[in-house]
């Protein structure tokens, strides 16, 4: 069952895959707004900015997300390890 969260969060990666990439920015900024304890806004983001091509700002995200899951302590090792490469394959 998928609730408003994964809803929400889901809807960015849709806008993404079409193209609207205003309106992804937008349900990103809402994910960030709503729900500021979970790390679907910051995951979010850094993909918009990676598919948009914004390496710099995707990877400031990506690294926000890995500190995010540190933090958090609710990440597996290989999560974390996941975000703190894509940033810096994107801030090379």
């Amino acid at each position: 069952m998928y609730t408003d969260l994964d809803k929400l969060s889901n809807q960015v990666t849709d806008l993404i895959d079409q193209g609207e990439f205003a309106e992804a920015e937008a349900v990103c900024q809402q994910l960030m707004e709503q729900y500021p304890e979970q790390i679907d806004g910051l995951h979010r983001f850094a993909e918009l900015y990676e598919t948009q091509g914004e390496r710099h700002k995707a990877a400031d995200y990506y690294r926000r997300a890995a500190n995010f899951a540190i933090l958090d302590g609710g990440f597996d090792k290989r999560t974390v390890e996941s975000f703190q490469q894509k940033a810096e394959s994107l801030a090379g």
